[in-house]
C-alpha cells in the first residue's frame, strides 16, 4: 500500500509553537459529528466559544486534519451480505498493492436509509478480509488471489452468495465504512450496524484538546504542547506533554507526557495512556513507557460499543491518567541504579537484530546502539543520548512505536 492511506508523521517545529485556536473555530471539525450537541453539554462550549486554547502545535494539527478531512470524504452504507460480490480489478489503483478487489454493491441503504442500487468500491486496510469471514473463507480466498485464481475465488463467494440468499441467519445487515478520494471509493471497514460508535479521527483531537483547555482553566500554572502526531483519515496518535518538568535524578528532567490515540477500524479504541518523556538539554528528547504490569492506573480505554455519553465521561475521566505520572517518575528513578548501561545497549541491539525483528535491515537505527559505552554510572547518560538519537529519526511511524516500546520494556525492566 502506497501512503495514501497509511498514517504518517507529522514533523512539527520549534518555530510553529506557541499556537492557539478558538473553541469555536475548534467545534467546525466535528460540524456535521453525530454527536457534537453531545461534546457541547459535556464541555459547555457554547459558554466557552470564545476562549482560546494554548497548547504548542494545535493549529497545525487542526488545519492537517481540515484538509484531510476535504481530501478524503467519509460515509457508511447499509448492506446484506446476500447482495454483495466481491470482483478483482485489472487496473492499478494508488493505495492498494497487488491486485485490486472490488465490491459490488448490488443493493444498499445510504445514510437516510433510502434503497440504492449498484456502487462498487475497492477494498483497503482488511476489509476484505472482514467480509470474508462472514463465510469463514479468508486463508483459501487469499490463497486463490494470490495464485491468480481469481474465478475460483468469485465462484466460492457466489455459491455462499447464493445460500445467503436463502437463509435468514445471513441476511443481516452490516456497516459498510466508505471513503472517497480522488474519485475512487474505497470500503475501509466492516462493523456492526447498531453495536459500533465511530468517534472517529475529528471527535478524538476536539474532544482531547478540550480536555487540556479545562485543565489548564481549572489549574492556571499548566501549560501542554503536542509534541509528537501522526495522521491518517483513520487514525490519530498524539503526544501531549507537561511543559512543567520534573527532576527525575538520574535521567535529569523528565514530563508527564500522554499518547491519545484512536483507530477507526476493527475493534480498536480510542484511548489515553500516560508516559514519560525525558528531555535532554537543547534536543526533543524520548518518550519512555510504564511497565503494563504496574500497580497504578495510567490508561483509559475506551471501546467502540461504548455509548456516546459514556465514551465522554471516560474522556473526562482521563484526566487523573494525565496526573498519574509521580508514581511513574518514582520507578525511573530506581533506574539510576544501573551500574552496568553497557549490558542494556547491548540487550537493546540483540532485540534490535533478532531474527524476526523488522529493524534488522534499517541500518540507521540499529548503528545508533552500536558503539561501546564504559561499563559506569557516570557513562548512563551515554545510553540515553542514544535514545534521544532514536527518537529523532525520521522512520516509519508503525516502527518507531515499536522501537519506543523496545527501548522502554529494556530500560525499566532490563529484559
Amino acid at each position: 500500500m502506497s501512503d495514501r492511506f497509511i498514517q504518517k508523521t507529522m514533523f512539527l517545529h520549534d518555530d510553529d509553537g506557541n499556537d492557539r485556536i478558538k473553541v469555536s473555530k475548534l467545534m467546525r471539525l466535528i460540524e456535521h459529528h453525530p454527536y457534537r450537541e453531545l461534546v457541547e453539554k459535556a464541555f459547555d462550549t457554547r459558554d466557552i466559544d470564545n476562549d482560546f486554547i494554548l497548547i504548542d502545535h494545535i493549529a497545525t494539527i487542526f488545519s492537517k486534519l481540515s484538509q484531510l478531512f476535504k481530501d478524503f470524504e467519509r460515509f457508511n452504507i447499509k448492506a446484506s451480505i446476500k447482495d454483495i460480490a466481491l470482483e478483482e480489478e485489472n487496473k492499478d489503483v494508488e493505495g492498494i498493492t497487488g491486485v485490486p478487489i472490488k465490491f459490488l454493491f448490488e443493493k444498499y441503504l445510504d445514510k437516510e436509509d433510502n434503497k440504492l442500487d449498484d456502487l462498487e468500491a475497492f477494498a483497503i486496510y482488511d476489509a476484505k478480509n472482514a467480509f470474508l469471514n462472514q463465510y469463514d473463507l479468508t486463508k483459501y480466498a487469499n490463497r486463490l488471489y494470490k495464485d491468480g485464481h481469481y474465478e475460483m475465488a468469485r465462484k466460492n463467494v457466489e455459491y455462499f452468495k447464493a445460500l445467503a440468499q436463502k437463509s435468514k441467519t445471513q441476511d443481516k445487515q452490516r456497516s459498510y465504512r466508505l471513503v472517497s478520494h480522488k474519485g475512487e471509493l474505497f470500503v475501509r471497514g466492516i462493523t456492526s450496524v447498531n453495536q459500533y460508535n465511530e468517534y472517529g479521527v475529528d471527535f478524538a483531537f476536539v474532544v482531547t484538546m478540550l480536555l487540556f483547555h479545562s485543565i489548564m482553566k481549572k489549574r492556571p500554572g499548566d501549560s501542554f504542547a503536542i509534541s509528537s502526531a501522526a495522521v491518517s483519515a483513520s487514525k490519530l496518535e498524539l503526544i501531549v506533554i507537561d511543559k512543567n518538568m520534573k527532576e527525575a535524578k538520574g535521567f535529569g528532567k523528565v514530563s508527564s507526557s500522554t499518547i491519545i490515540s484512536t483507530n477507526d477500524l476493527g475493534n480498536a479504541s480510542f484511548k489515553f495512556l500516560n508516559i514519560v518523556k525525558v528531555g535532554i538539554k537543547d534536543s526533543r528528547g524520548f518518550y519512555v513507557f510504564p511497565d503494563n504490569k504496574n500497580d497504578y492506573k495510567n490508561e483509559v480505554a475506551i471501546t467502540h460499543n461504548t455509548k456516546a455519553e459514556n465514551a465522554l465521561l471516560s474522556v473526562k475521566a482521563a484526566e487523573l491518567i494525565i496526573r498519574s505520572s509521580e508514581d511513574f517518575v518514582e520507578e525511573l528513578e530506581l533506574v539510576k541504579q544501573i551500574t552496568k548501561p553497557d549490558e542494556l545497549r547491548i540487550r537493546i541491539i540483540n532485540k534490535l537484530e533478532s531474527n524476526n525483528s523488522p529493524f534488522r535491515k534499517i541500518s540507521s537505527v540499529r548503528d545508533i546502539f552500536k558503539p561501546v559505552i564504559a561499563n559506569s554510572l557516570e557513562n548512563f547518560a551515554k545510553l540515553l543520548e542514544m535514545c534521544r538519537k532514536a527518537e529523532e529519526l525520521e522512520i516509519d511511524y508503525d516502527l518507531k512505536e515499536k522501537l519506543r516500546y523496545i527501548i522502554s520494556d529494556i530500560i525499566l525492566n532490563k529484559r
